[in-house]
């Protein structure tokens, strides 16, 4: 369907069979084929997780959650294509978001969207001795990244039909979606997949989890459970399986499976045998401790075991209303840039990522339009207005825009008006991000 006048937006479309039944825990199957025309106007089901996650999200929520939407300018041809995967750890959250597809964002730069939603929690990452038994390759887990690359093989397959250049492809993700995107990066899977990468607060783990720590951890599960095989774990109901995992394994996420992950991504970078694309990178001002340490400790080694370049940026901006009282640009503050979408900081104030500075708890925001519910009581209306976006909230939304598309056309985020030098461990250069971009030198010293 037409959501504004120069887009089409086509929502829930299918690129794995279901993972249900006797496919839970394995790697995404081919998709059924249809006859004639297959309506692509509703929200898929959101991935199967704690189910208080669901309000963040559009659509409902189960195990049948292997689809993606696509936001495309009309009467486009050979695009550049952008790949969204979206944040929550490996664990909750949704790319089925208003913000993440909107509309009036990105493909207003003559980019084609991609969002992509995939297995998260134990029904992605689970690894059990039973499921490496079985699976031909001595390994399990990693279900949810193979997701991502089943995605990323209907991309090269479909997209010229819906305007976009699959020989042109930018994979970009934030905090969870910023791990995913690196570990494409690390895998031989993706090879060839994507061309660019895009990094917002994702973490970096070297030293990869093992297969037998993982395997650990699907026994924890089963034994929560208080079944006694996979088949048993297999029948439960994907309700039952979320209310076991939290308490018996604390964080799901890729391990050495040897298929995805044949050797631990420090081996494979080491050896160089990663993929090797432009890469921009992100960290907000802010942010949380594991994208500063990864940062800090991994980015000038990674940079080093590369050939293409790196465009590093730290961002600084916080919609006007939060920064005239102190907020610091927190874990998440630049998707209401990338994504022109000031309602999405509304999520991020209800996810309790927005701090008061001076003593550390949620910013208290009143009663602003006097409905009788304050906004630290959740009023979407009074947090939003709390916010304060303004003009120049706008303008770095539309300098952000651009150069993320413009990185996403050709390796290189500059724009008519600022020349951004890529990042060396030599230089030390980056770009931090306010209200204008400022070139800077001193990476290594910004976080002590």
């Amino acid at each position: 369907y037409a959501p504004n006048d120069s887009t089409w937006q086509f929502l829930g479309i299918p690129y794995a069979k279901p993972p249900l039944g006797d496919l839970r825990w394995r790697p995404p199957q081919p998709v059924d084929h249809w006859k004639g025309v297959r309506d692509a106007i509703a929200w898929s089901d959101q991935a199967a997780q704690g189910q208080s996650y669901q309000k963040f999200g559009e659509g409902g929520m189960s195990e049948d959650c292997l689809y993606l939407n696509v936001t495309a300018p009309k009467h486009g041809h050979k695009l550049p294509v952008m790949v969204w995967f979206h944040g929550g750890g490996y664990q909750v959250l949704t790319s089925n978001t208003k913000g993440y597809n909107n509309p009036e964002a990105l493909t207003t730069q003559g980019v084609v969207l991609v969002t992509v939603n995939h297995r998260l929690n134990v029904f992605g990452y689970l690894a059990h001795p039973e499921l490496s038994a079985e699976s031909g390759y001595g390994g399990s887990g990693n279900y949810g990244n193979m997701d991502l690359i089943a995605a990323l093989q209907w991309v090269k397959q479909n997209i010229k039909a819906f305007g976009g250049d699959p020989d042109n492809v930018t994979i970009f993700g934030q905090s969870g979606g910023g791990r995913k995107v690196l570990s494409m990066m690390m895998t031989p899977l993706a090879k060839g997949l994507f061309h660019k990468a895009i990094c917002q607060s994702g973490s970096l783990r070297p030293d990869t989890r093992s297969l037998a720590t993982a395997e650990n951890m699907g026994l924890a599960l089963q034994a929560k459970l208080g079944v006694t095989s996979l088949a048993e774990m297999r029948a439960k109901s994907w309700m039952d399986v979320v209310a076991a995992y939290p308490t018996s394994v604390s964080d799901p996420y890729p391990n050495v499976d040897n298929w995805y992950f044949p050797e631990t991504e420090r081996s494979i970078i080491e050896a160089q045998k990663q993929n090797d694309v432009p890469l921009l990178v992100l960290v907000t001002k802010a942010d949380q401790p594991e994208p500063i340490s990864s940062f800090k400790n991994y980015l000038p080694w990674l940079v080093g075991h590369m050939q293409s370049n790196t465009y590093v940026m730290i961002f600084s901006k916080v919609p006007a209303g939060w920064a005239a009282r102190g907020v610091l640009p927190y874990h998440s503050v630049e998707l209401s840039y990338v994504f022109n979408t000031p309602e999405s900081y509304v999520v991020h104030y209800l996810l309790s990522l927005v701090k008061d500075p001076a003593t550390g708890a949620n910013l208290a925001i009143g009663d602003l339009n006097g409905d009788g519910v304050t906004g630290s009581a959740g009023d979407q209306a009074d947090i939003l207005a709390s916010g304060g976006w303004d003009h120049t909230d706008a303008a770095v939304a539309n300098t952000i825009m651009t150069m993320w598309a413009n990185f996403a056309k050709a390796g290189n985020p500059s724009t008519r008006d600022f020349v951004w030098p890529a990042y060396t461990p030599a230089n030390d250069t980056y770009v931090e991000m306010g209200s204008v971009p400022v070139v800077q030198t001193g990476v290594s010293t910004v976080f002590p």
